[in-house]
């Protein structure tokens, strides 16, 4: 996989990130007898000695886990059984990762009964993980389903970095640089369910800042913020809230298999399989597909095959337009100012939540140049180079590069993405010994900051007397009709064909990475506010850009909005061209990736859908 470790860096940092719901992850690799018998303090070298406090420190920190939901989990939260059959429901939600449990719940607070559908349970179940499996046509540029999926209650959000950041106006606008791609609502129609989804997500609802010393060439701008969850699992934020909800019903362990039509095209209901083996078609007024970009596009694609003239044909939008983003390094950066230094450093805003700044190229520049939208921000050395000599990230690679250990930290792939094929551990060894006072300083307040603290911290950024960085960099995808998903001969455990992932990258996606680099260091020059220094000669570059781009984990563009069937598999409400009653929620139905990464973005459409459904639901005739 070669998403870059800088992006896994930046939005969360993963030595210590989401700790508590990561217990399942270790059970599923190990077996649920994981957890090592303690070894006697007194025979360990120093360095060691502290890599175990910190072990034992996050096993007792992870047992807060989501015990307290499990148990308290009960009334509207119910494993499948038959009796789901022996009712019409009045709007089903399929999915119950962000996007589904935000659609549920707004359609609930408007006087709604919903019935949310989840593959998954509470804890992770790997035979039905692997329904999620899918077949990459190039495992470089594609991540592995396993490790950017979870089929459980929460989904994703027990796996991300809690990274919110919005798409922005410009996106939203026709562009010729993402040609035959516009969006058929404006900026003001997305941003108006905006602080409802920063509610949702609990991430603070302000996303720009100003320098205390604004800087007045206005072609760059460092004002831009990430914000970040807190909790980062929506399984912790909301398992509660959904068990005790009056209008919401929670369905555990079921998985649709199968989207039934009319001729009219209206769905009838909905083939779903209990993992009991159990099956039988849910009847339904309204059905509202979330469960991800990859397995939503399985689903239609699917129902495609059985009526190949759905959703525009062979030739459609359906599957096509695949897109992620693309991120890496190509520069660090050396800033010439202590406070601009210092401002790129987390911290937390008046609204209690913490952010960090960004720097993305004024629309007017995006405009002029014919550019993508890319964002940039400073971030740690690679931890599993020994030579950046640094006790800490030393420290944290090799509790990484321990599996058991490093899996109780974070989930595998971030895991993976930060150890890579392997370092030097005599080397990092050597980084601990020699750094143990800088590392005894350093630890304590970061763990109370991240584990203690009532907001907790959701990165490490560690400055430098130099003041030079890796620059980061994560860039718009642009939307290419063969970047696509379509379905293999090869079927899963319930019988459904697998997914064929071709997620693909051209040379115009690195022209704009390399042509806002240039842009970015002139800025720099010209403003005596820093500098780049690049990795390489200015010839191979978009190799460069190239060769990192890879995503998988961003799943967008697949059944994308447009103003008819010819441009979009959705409508402007998100609702399937050509069926009254079927409607998508989730980043694949983005037509530009923007430079944002796309929850918080899916999760304001899913309020815009839920209220668009909410109003029209009654008018849907109930299947008999």
């Amino acid at each position: 996989m070669s998403r870059s470790i800088s992006d896994a860096l930046s939005t969360s940092f993963p030595i210590f990130g989401n700790i508590s719901h990561k217990r399942d992850l270790v059970k599923q690799v190990h077996g649920p007898d994981t957890v090592p018998p303690c070894i006697p303090i007194s025979t360990m070298p120093r360095a060691f000695t502290i890599l175990l406090v910190c072990w034992q420190a996050t096993r007792c920190l992870a047992t807060e886990d989501v015990g307290s939901n499990i148990r308290t989990v009960t009334g509207m939260l119910i494993e499948g059984n038959e009796a789901l059959f022996a009712r019409a429901h009045h709007v089903c939600v399929v999915g119950a990762g962000p996007v589904g449990l935000v659609a549920a719940m707004e359609m609930a607070k408007l006087g709604h009964s919903v019935t949310v559908l989840e593959s998954g349970t509470m804890q992770v179940d790997p035979a039905t993980q692997q329904l999620s499996d899918a077949i990459r046509v190039d495992p470089r540029r594609n991540a592995d389903m396993a490790l950017v999926v979870q089929r459980r209650f929460g989904g994703t959000s027990n796996l991300w970095g809690a990274g919110c950041v919005p798409l922005d106006a410009v996106d939203f606008e026709r562009r010729s640089v993402t040609g035959d791609a516009p969006w058929p609502i404006t900026y003001a129609e997305f941003a108006e369910h905006l602080p409802a989804a920063c509610r949702y997500a609990h991430c603070g609802d302000g996303f720009t800042n100003r320098l205390n010393a604004p800087i007045a060439d206005t072609a760059f701008s460092t004002d831009r913020l990430m914000r970040f969850a807190d909790p980062p699992s929506f399984l912790k934020a909301y398992a509660d809230e959904i068990a005790s909800s009056d209008r919401i019903t929670a369905v555990l362990g079921v998985t649709v298999t199968e989207i039934r039509f009319s001729q009219n095209g209206t769905v009838l209901g909905l083939e779903v399989r209990q993992r009991d083996g159990v099956r039988g078609l849910l009847r339904c007024r309204a059905v509202v597909l979330a469960c991800g970009g990859v397995e939503t596009t399985r689903l239609l694609l699917a129902a495609q095959a059985n009526a190949p003239e759905r959703f525009g044909g062979e030739a459609g939008p359906l599957g096509r337009y695949y897109m992620g983003h693309l991120s890496g390094t190509l520069a660090d950066i050396r800033f010439k100012d202590a406070a601009l230094d210092s401002s790129f450093d987390f911290f937390l805003g008046e609204d209690r939540a913490y952010a960090r700044r960004r720097i993305v190229a004024s629309d007017a520049l995006q405009a002029r140049e014919g550019l993508t939208n890319i964002a940039f921000w400073p971030t740690l050395p690679p931890m599993r180079d020994a030579a950046h000599r640094d006790p800490v990230l030393s420290m944290a690679y090799t509790a990484l590069s321990i599996p058991p250990l490093g899996r109780r930290l974070v989930s595998e792939s971030l895991r993976r993405i930060n150890i890579g094929d392997g370092g030097n551990h005599a080397a990092h060894l050597r980084n601990i010994a020699l750094g143990l006072p800088a590392i005894a300083t350093t630890l304590p307040r970061f763990l109370y900051r991240r584990f203690l603290a009532r907001q907790r911290l959701p990165g490490l950024h560690l400055r430098n007397p130099a003041r030079r960085y890796v620059l980061h960099y994560h860039g718009e995808h642009l939307p290419q009709p063969w970047s696509r998903i379509r379905l293999s001969h090869e079927r899963d455990a319930y019988g459904m064909p697998k997914a064929i992932l071709d997620l693909q990258f051209s040379e115009a996606d690195a022209v704009s990475i390399v042509r806002t680099h240039e842009l970015l260091a002139r800025w720099l020059e010209q403003n005596r506010l820093g500098e780049l220094l690049w990795r390489d000669a200015p010839q191979q570059r978009l190799e460069q850009v190239l060769e990192q781009a890879g995503d998988g984990v961003h799943q967008i563009g697949t059944l994308r909005m447009g103003e008819n069937a010819r441009l979009g598999v959705v409508d402007r409400n998100c609702r399937v061209f050509g069926s009254a009653n079927l409607f998508v929620a989730g980043s694949a139905v983005f037509p530009t990736s923007g430079q944002a990464n796309p929850t918080l973005s899916a999760i304001a459409l899913a309020v815009r859908l839920a209220r668009f459904v909410a109003k029209e639901a009654v008018s849907h005739e109930m299947v008999s």
